[in-house]
């Protein structure tokens, strides 16, 4: 799907789910850099800033949340063309495209409050995403002291997961608006707007983003720690459960012992006695009090 809207100061070219004729049409009518097409297409895309000097056009592609409920948190590249009188997006997904309008929505006029309103919009959905991480995060760390359920490892494993593709996310992003910043530089003509004004909006932009990359890291050393404590306190209930056993096993086997000599057809101390299986079981029980008091007193208990 492929809409044009036109403004005063530019046009802008709104691209959505596109097929490779369509992108071809709209880069022949606009005469827009054809090396670029790759970039629009490919679902896969990293981030990264570009700038053709032939045209002077412009170049972003950035990751925005694609899925963010459930146990899948995943991203799809959103991109970003423009020069002084065009602005092209390109979007793989309905829900990617709304963020962009909601930038067209806020009354923008010129190109570069277009591109830093919808970056500002990309951005918010990962503030909520964090949000919800935090919340799940500080609930498992609370379970610690109680019992540690395999549905709660399995939570902390979807947390970590997740946690591996925004902070990776995140950090693409941030690189990108910062390759950005250095491309705008010196390139008053790439917008039509004042270059002062350009530099403090992506300043103030790469901020926010750091702040995102920052709070995601600081979410991911928690999950981390909190998997480590989950480990420790696991092998902890490993180590005396294999320690009661062990215990248990050395005082069990005391009787089978002594009734394996007594049944044996040898004469033995008491064996001929009438009270014989009597002495067993005393001496049976006086090798069990020994064995525990001697436990006891090494601490094995």
């Amino acid at each position: 799907m492929i809409k044009i809207h036109k403004s005063p100061q530019y046009t802008w070219i709104e691209v959505v789910e596109p097929k490779e004729s369509e992108l071809s049409d709209v880069i022949d009518n606009y005469q827009l850099p054809r090396k670029f097409k790759n970039y629009m297409l490919d679902k896969h895309e990293q981030p990264r800033a570009n700038y053709d000097d032939l045209t002077d056009f412009g170049v972003l592609v950035i990751r925005a949340l694609a899925n963010h409920s459930g146990n899948n948190t995943t991203t799809v590249p959103i991109f970003i063309g423009f020069d002084n009188r065009v602005l092209i997006t390109v979007c793989h997904g309905l829900e990617q495209s709304q963020l962009i309008k909601i930038a067209d929505d806020s009354g923008v006029s010129e190109i570069s409050e277009h591109i830093f309103s919808a970056l500002l919009a990309i951005l918010s959905p990962y503030f909520d995403n964090l949000d919800e991480i935090s919340q799940k995060a500080e609930k498992l760390e609370g379970i610690r002291g109680r019992g540690i359920s395999n549905r709660n490892l399995d939570a902390l494993s979807i947390l970590k997961t997740n946690l591996v593709y925004l902070r990776s996310a995140t950090a693409g992003n941030l690189i990108a608006l910062q390759d950005l910043q250095g491309i705008l530089k010196g390139r008053s003509n790439l917008m039509a707007t004042g270059g002062i004004k350009v530099n403090q909006q992506i300043a103030d932009l790469i901020v926010e983003y750091k702040q995102c990359q920052t709070m995601f890291d600081v979410e991911g050393d928690v999950v981390s720690e909190t998997e480590s404590a989950f480990g420790n306190i696991l092998n902890n209930k490993l180590n005396q459960t294999m320690q009661f056993l062990t215990v248990w096993s050395l005082i069990l086997a005391i009787p089978p012992i002594i009734s394996g000599f007594y049944g044996m057809n040898v004469k033995l101390p008491f064996a001929g006695r009438t009270e014989a299986w009597f002495d067993t079981l005393i001496l049976t029980l006086v090798f069990v009090l020994g064995m525990v008091l001697y436990l006891k007193i090494k601490k094995r208990f």
